[in-house]
């Protein structure tokens, strides 16, 4: 169950991604996880059509 989408600029990466969910999971991101592969990708990693990403953030 996804509980939310969300529509992203062409060429967005995944911290921006971070970003529009919240300032706070921006600024203390440390990673996102592809959710279809379980594989870890970093701030820089550009969102491709369809992707479906968990972020992971500090305090």
């Amino acid at each position: 169950v996804i509980p939310d989408c969300f529509l992203m600029k062409e060429n967005a990466t995944a911290l921006d991604f971070a970003f529009k969910l919240h300032t706070d999971f921006g600024k203390n991101f440390i990673k996102a996880v592809n959710v279809k592969t379980r594989m870890p990708v970093g701030k820089d990693h550009v969102l491709e059509p369809g992707s479906i990403v968990e972020i992971m953030a500090g305090k």
